[in-house]
C-alpha cells in the first residue's frame, strides 16, 4: 500500500476506536490493528500524511539513451540487426544489456510479413574436411556522391566446422570467383574434398537430361586445385543452407552501418569479422566455429606456381602509366613498356608485374580512402610535360611579277594610283 494509503488506514482506525470508547492515540493499539509497526504509527501521528516522493512521474534514465543518436542513424539506413547494433554499441561505450537493446528496437522495426509457411527441410550435415560450401551474394552500399551501388560478395563456410571466409569484389566474375576461392582455401589451410554450390553460369554451361556440362575454364580450375564440384538442385536453396545462411548474415550483421574507404579495406574489415564471430557459440552446434574448426582435415594446397596462374590477373596500362585494379588506380614503372600487366593482392598489398619479363613494376600498400597510387618511378628523369601544343607550321605563298611593288609602304600615293585615286 502507498503511503497516503497508509496514513489514511491510521485515521480510519482512530475513529474507529473513539466509538468505541478507546484512546485513538493509543501507539500498540493502532499498529495491532493496521499490522504497521510503532515507529511507523508514532510517525503518521506525529507528521501527518507523509508527502509523495519528489521524483514521482518523473522517467528513470536508460543505459540506452547515450547511444540513441547513433540508433536513429543506423534505423534509417534500414539497419535493426541487434547483434551487429550490440557490437557497434559496446564499441561506443554501451554498458547496457541486449534484453534492452530488443526491447527499444522493436518498437520501431517493421513487422515482417509471412507469406505462406515454409516446407520442412532435415539438416545435412557432414564429417570434418568433406565439404565446403559456396555462394554470391550482392549487397548494396552508398558511395561518397550518395548514389547506391553493388558490391558483389564470395562467401564460403565448411559445412562441418560452420568457420566463414567472406571476400568482396567489383563483380562476380569467373576471374574474381577463382581468387576468391584460392584465397579462401589459404585462409582454411588446405583444400576440402567437394565444394558444394548452385548452377551459376561461371561453374555450369548446362544442365539437362543429357547430364551435367561444367564451364571448361572452371572444370579446368578444379582439375589444377584438386577438388570435386557437388552441385545443388535447381531452385532449391535449401540444399545448400548453409551458405544460404551466410549470405543473409553478411547481410543483416556484417554490412548495415558499415563504412570503409575501398575493396582492400572492406575486405580486411570482413576478415576480422569472420574470426569475431567464429569465436561464438554456433547456435546449431554449440561450439564456436573457431573452436570445432580444430577437426576439420583439409587435403594439402597445389603448388604455389599452379595457383599463381590463377591468382595474378591482366590489366591494361593506360598512357599515364596507371592501371585499374578493385576501383583503384595504381601506377607502374616506366620500366615496363608492355601494354598490360599482371596483377594479384595479397591481404591489403597489391603487386604489380611485367607479364612478359617477370618484374615487379608496383608495390603498394592500401591505406585508407585513397584510391590513386603513384610508382615513385612512374615516369622517366627526363620527362617533360606536353601541356602546350607545338607551334603548327603553314605553307608560305609568293608574289608574282605582276604584282606591283612598293618601295614605301608608307606613302599611300602608290595606293590611290592602284585604286584610282578619289
Amino acid at each position: 500500500m502507498s503511503r497516503s494509503g497508509n496514513y489514511f488506514m491510521v485515521t480510519q482506525k482512530q475513529e474507529e476506536m473513539e466509538i468505541e470508547g478507546l484512546d485513538p492515540h493509543n501507539i500498540s493499539e493502532l499498529a495491532r490493528r493496521t499490522n504497521l509497526s510503532r515507529p511507523t504509527v508514532r510517525k503518521y501521528l506525529r507528521d501527518g500524511k507523509i508527502k509523495d516522493h519528489g521524483n514521482k512521474g518523473k522517467r528513470k534514465g536508460s543505459k540506452i539513451d547515450t547511444c540513441k543518436a547513433f540508433l536513429d542513424e543506423q534505423f534509417a539506413l534500414g539497419n535493426f540487426n541487434c547483434e551487429n547494433l550490440y557490437d557497434s554499441m559496446k564499441e561506443r561505450g554501451y554498458s547496457g544489456g541486449k534484453s534492452i537493446l530488443k526491447d527499444y528496437v522493436k518498437a520501431f522495426r517493421k513487422p515482417v510479413s509471412k507469406e505462406g509457411t515454409p516446407l520442412r527441410v532435415m539438416r545435412y550435415e557432414t564429417i570434418p574436411g568433406d565439404q565446403i560450401q559456396m555462394d554470391w551474394g550482392f549487397l548494396k552500399y552508398t558511395d561518397t556522391k550518395g548514389k547506391n551501388r553493388q558490391v558483389a560478395c564470395l562467401v564460403m563456410i565448411c559445412g562441418y566446422s560452420r568457420k566463414k571466409y567472406i571476400e568482396f569484389f567489383s563483380c562476380s566474375v569467373q576471374a574474381f570467383l577463382f581468387i576468391g576461392m584460392l584465397h579462401a582455401f589459404i585462409f582454411f589451410g588446405g583444400l576440402p574434398k567437394k565444394i558444394l554450390t548452385d548452377n551459376m553460369k561461371s561453374v555450369v554451361t548446362s544442365r539437362g537430361k543429357g547430364g551435367i556440362i561444367l564451364n571448361a575454364k572452371y572444370e579446368a580450375f578444379m582439375n589444377d586445385i584438386g577438388f570435386v564440384t557437388k552441385l545443388c538442385k535447381v531452385r532449391c536453396p535449401t540444399t545448400k543452407g548453409k551458405s544460404e545462411r551466410l549470405v543473409h548474415y553478411v547481410k543483416n550483421n556484417f554490412m548495415p552501418g558499415r563504412s570503409f574507404g575501398n575493396l582492400v579495406d572492406l575486405n580486411l574489415q570482413a576478415l576480422d569479422w569472420c574470426n569475431r564471430v567464429d569465436d561464438k557459440e554456433h547456435g546449431t552446434t554449440h561450439v564456436p566455429p573457431n573452436e570445432r574448426f580444430r577437426e576439420e582435415s583439409f587435403g594439402a594446397l597445389p603448388r604455389q606456381s599452379i595457383m599463381d596462374h590463377y591468382l595474378w590477373v591482366s590489366r591494361s596500362i593506360a598512357f599515364d602509366g596507371y592501371i585499374s585494379y578493385e576501383g583503384m588506380k595504381f601506377g607502374t614503372s616506366h620500366t615496363c613498356r608492355e601494354k598490360h600487366a599482371l596483377v594479384s593482392r595479397q591481404a591489403n598489398n597489391v603487386i604489380i608485374m611485367d607479364g612478359t619479363s617477370g618484374e615487379v613494376v608496383g608495390t603498394f600498400n592500401v591505406v585508407g580512402k585513397n584510391k590513386v597510387y603513384t610508382h615513385p618511378e612512374q615516369w622517366e628523369p627526363f620527362y617533360r610535360s606536353y601541356s602546350q601544343s607545338p607551334e603548327k607550321k603553314y605553307a608560305s605563298g609568293h608574289m608574282t611579277v605582276q604584282n606591283p611593288v612598293f618601295d614605301n609602304p608608307n606613302d599611300f600615293k602608290d595606293y590611290d594610283s592602284l585604286l584610282g585615286g578619289f
